[in-house]
């Protein structure tokens, strides 16, 4: 899930995916917004059938926790 995780969000941020690991901070990120955080998680669902309980997504401070979070749905 995490390489998923950063696959996403180096599509929202337009950034090279090897920015990213699991202790990145995700409201450290330069220029990631509430905006960016929400389209990421749509992605997420969309794209790549990953749900993650927006609780949780909130909760999240880095990539790994957010990893930690998600959930494959078929």
């Amino acid at each position: 899930m995490k390489d998923e995780i950063i696959a996403a969000l180096a599509k929202v941020t337009n950034q090279d995916p090897a920015t990213f690991s699991e202790n990145t901070v995700i409201k450290d990120i330069p220029g990631f917004d509430s905006l960016q955080y929400v389209m990421m998680i749509s992605d997420l669902q969309e794209s790549r059938h990953i749900e993650i309980p927006l609780d949780k997504a909130i909760e999240a401070e880095t990539v790994g926790q957010l990893a930690a979070f998600a959930v494959k749905v078929s």
